[in-house]
């Protein structure tokens, strides 16, 4: 076996959210009173937790599937967007959405534990973790009350109407927004050219976190060394080094996989590392899923352990549509749309589900940034204007014979 072939970043911690209930800037003649969200058992907690990493590995899957190269997101940012565009969802479409993130339309309560999660996640001294939420309405466009309570009350997401006939400065107004929420790391998320005559709104999500390592690694110890990027292809890489006696990391192995837990400062908080031993990350990547993930996390226990682990940075970016169609989220995409829990009537569909991230992992600790937008248009009907030359025919429909067919070239002949 070749001494560390490939690392397999599966996990990179719990981002989580926070964001700041400002006032609602919706409409200076609506205000919306404060409804204290209820309060979930660990039973809710539990079960909240068990649908998102549901939803990360079904879509780690489906991404590696179509992607060789390195792969990073945050499910969380996702997951929090598309919950916020599900809570305007009915009928087939919700159903749909409620399959994907796994759990019903109108539930008070798993609501509530998103609530609490934001809560929890976000009251933190040890290191920087802070998200928003954010709905951003053409202006004129009416949104129900109840909807916007929702997002204000559960995500603690604030309503803006833009200018969405002027894309540029409205795309920059966004993008300004996701920047300031990323410390700067998420650029140009939403393009300009996206925003169009039937954009209606857009929904985001920006988180970023930023922590030490518990036990940081010793700069000096970082030397260049060999990586294997396949069987018998290697690189040469920044490989960080820790080997300190008195450290104990949480670790486990079998017959196919080592296991590793970094904890970030203040414990609350860790990085896992999944290194396949010499089946290559196929095979990690085909026995993974949230069962046996919790039952190798069970196995962890303390150990004296030395690690080299590579400096690395990455940016990615995603159009998600595709991917979220796959995993059964189909009639959001489409003509067959229903998002009248937003609006109070069918017509609206999810034009674009976009997403970014960026994380840096180096000997201090991580620094990580995601952002995704939600773009949901208004369907128009077809305009069918025979105005020019055309051929038509007279046909039997049940079987299909042409009785009379022609051309009009001048209806006035």
């Amino acid at each position: 076996m070749k001494p560390l072939t490939i690392i397999g970043l599966l996990a990179v911690c719990m981002i989580m959210t926070a964001s700041v209930y400002a006032g609602l800037v919706y409409s200076d003649s609506i205000h919306f009173p404060w409804n204290p969200p209820l309060t979930p058992t660990p039973s809710h907690i539990y079960n909240l937790n068990t649908a998102m990493n549901e939803f990360a590995l079904t879509l780690y899957t489906r991404l590696c599937a179509e992607n060789s190269d390195n792969v990073f997101f945050s499910p969380y940012s996702l997951y929090i967007a598309l919950a916020m565009a599900f809570e305007g969802a009915n009928g087939a479409t919700a159903e749909e959405m409620s399959t994907v993130l796994g759990y019903p339309k109108n539930n008070e309560t798993m609501l509530s534990t998103i609530h609490y999660l934001w809560e929890e996640y976000n009251h933190n001294n040890a290191f920087n973790l802070s998200t928003a939420n954010a709905l951003w309405l053409r202006n004129g466009f009416i949104v129900l009350d109840d909807y916007i309570q929702k997002i204000m009350n559960y995500f603690g997401g604030n309503a803006t109407e833009l200018d969405f006939s002027n894309p540029v400065e409205a795309a920059k107004v966004i993008n300004d927004w996701v920047e300031l929420h990323t410390n700067g790391k998420i650029k140009d998320l939403v393009p300009a050219e996206k925003i169009t005559d039937v954009t209606m709104l857009i929904l985001t999500n920006a988180i970023y976190f930023n922590a030490d390592w518990q036990h940081p690694f010793n700069s000096s110890l970082t030397a260049d060394r060999e990586f294997y990027i396949g069987p018998n292809i290697t690189i040469q890489v920044p490989m960080m080094h820790m080997d300190a006696s008195d450290v104990l990391y949480n670790y486990t192995e079998t017959d196919t996989l080592q296991m590793i837990e970094l904890p970030y400062a203040g414990g609350n908080v860790s990085m896992l590392i999944l290194l396949p031993k010499d089946s290559g990350l196929a095979g990690l990547e085909q026995d993974l899923t949230l069962e046996q993930l919790n039952e190798w996390k069970e196995s962890l226990q303390p150990k004296e352990v030395y690690i080299y682990l590579p400096r690395f940075t990455l940016e990615t970016s995603y159009t998600l549509n595709d991917y979220l169609k796959q995993m059964g989220m189909t009639d959001a995409f489409s003509d067959m749309a229903d998002f009248s829990g937003i609006t109070g009537y069918k017509g609206l569909f999810i034009d674009s589900v976009l997403h970014k991230a960026f994380i840096e992992v180096n000997e201090e600790g991580t620094e990580a940034a995601a952002a995704t937008a939600i773009i949901v248009t208004i369907s128009i009907k077809p305009i069918f204007n025979a105005d020019h030359p055309f051929l038509f025919i007279i046909q039997h429909r049940e079987t299909g014979n042409i009785l009379f067919m022609g051309k009009i070239v001048n209806p006035l002949e």
